[in-house]
């Protein structure tokens, strides 16, 4: 009874240990596939934060460029702008001048038409001999400048629009040589000349 007591102790006991060993062992096991798999994970996450981190930067880099395309272009159609305003004033002034000139000439001919003065008859028939030359100096001018002004896409700029106006009213003395040029459209018109002068005047890119 006591021997067979002895042989079972005994076999508890080599139980007992070998369960306390496949006990440690499978503890080890799992403590290796817990760092093989904290590794896996952790690669993993980084290779996916590295991945985002390239993505991000791809991002911004594509937004500086494309901001830097967009500044390129609106400095490129500014200076268009400013080229384009700076060549109608040029035209305003021309038309200005030449308006200007050959509205004198009408009046000094209107006023001294009936003249007996022998110097005022010549002035007058050089004047006479003169307004065909400046009335199709003034037609180059005026074409020029309409022409010009049709570069505005419509809607026209609201200054485009004053300068078309008045532009209109000198035009109409060239289809009529009995129609005035008005004091008061070369005033508005020299007026107009100086505002596309302005860069406070004129419209931006963004407008």
């Amino acid at each position: 009874m006591a021997h067979t007591a002895s042989i079972i102790w005994c076999m508890v006991s080599i139980l007992y240990r070998i369960m306390q060993n496949w006990s440690y062992a499978n503890t080890i096991e799992t403590l290796v596939l817990l760092v093989i798999l904290y590794d896996i994970i952790w690669h993993r996450w980084n290779a996916i934060r590295e991945i985002k981190r390239d993505e991000e930067a791809e991002a911004r880099l594509i937004q500086r460029e494309q901001d830097l395309e967009r500044r390129q272009i609106r400095r490129e159609r500014q200076e268009i702008l400013r080229r384009h305003w700076q060549d109608l004033q040029g035209n305003l002034i021309s038309l200005n001048r030449v308006a200007s000139n050959l509205a004198q000439m009408k009046r000094f001919v209107a006023a001294n038409n009936n003249s007996q003065d022998p110097t005022t008859q010549r002035v007058l028939a050089m004047i006479t001999n003169r307004i065909p030359t400046v009335m199709a100096e003034l037609g180059d001018v005026w074409g020029t400048t309409v022409a010009q002004l049709n570069v505005f896409p419509p809607p026209r700029d609201i200054l485009a629009l004053e300068v078309l106006t008045i532009t209109e009213q000198i035009g109409k003395s060239l289809g009529d040589s009995t129609v005035e040029i008005k004091d008061e459209t070369l005033a508005a018109l020299a007026e107009l000349a100086r505002r596309t002068s302005d860069p406070g005047t004129l419209p931006s890119v963004t407008d």
